[in-house]
Order: C-alpha cells, then structure tokens, then sequence
C-alpha cells in the first residue's frame, strides 16, 4: 500500500544536536496528480491543502511566539 500513498501536507518540529528548535512545513505540488482523481476530487483535495496550509501556519506562528517569549523572560 506505500507504493500508492504520498505525503501532502507535514509538519514537523525538529531539535538539532546543536539545541535549535526547527519547525518544517512541506506542502505537495499537486498539479501533476490531477489526471488521476475526478474534478470533485481534485478540488476537494485543493481546497484541504490550502486550508491545512494555513492552519499549520497558525500552529507555527503561535510556537514562535512562545518560544520567543521564553527568550524575553530567561
């Protein structure tokens, strides 16, 4: 079932060795899968990206505000 399967839409947070907090968004290009799905599908799929996107957008704005924050009263 992997061969069939792609990440989308991530988000990760990172520690490195070096102590940094990393925080990593990737969205997927999906033109090149529009062949494959219905024109419903397709958009419906769009759409949650786009959304998903500026949702985790929200989640990495209000973690760099904490973290920052933190910096301010240590």
């Amino acid at each position: 079932m992997k061969d069939k399967e792609a990440t989308l839409l991530a988000y990760k947070i990172l520690y490195n060795r070096a102590g940094k907090l990393i925080t990593e968004r990737t969205i997927t290009d999906i033109t090149e899968l529009k062949p494959y799905f219905t024109d419903e599908e397709y958009s419906t799929l769009k759409s949650v990206l786009r959304e998903g996107s500026i949702k985790l957008d929200e989640v990495h704005n209000y973690i760099e505000a904490n973290l920052n924050a933190r910096r301010m009263t240590e």
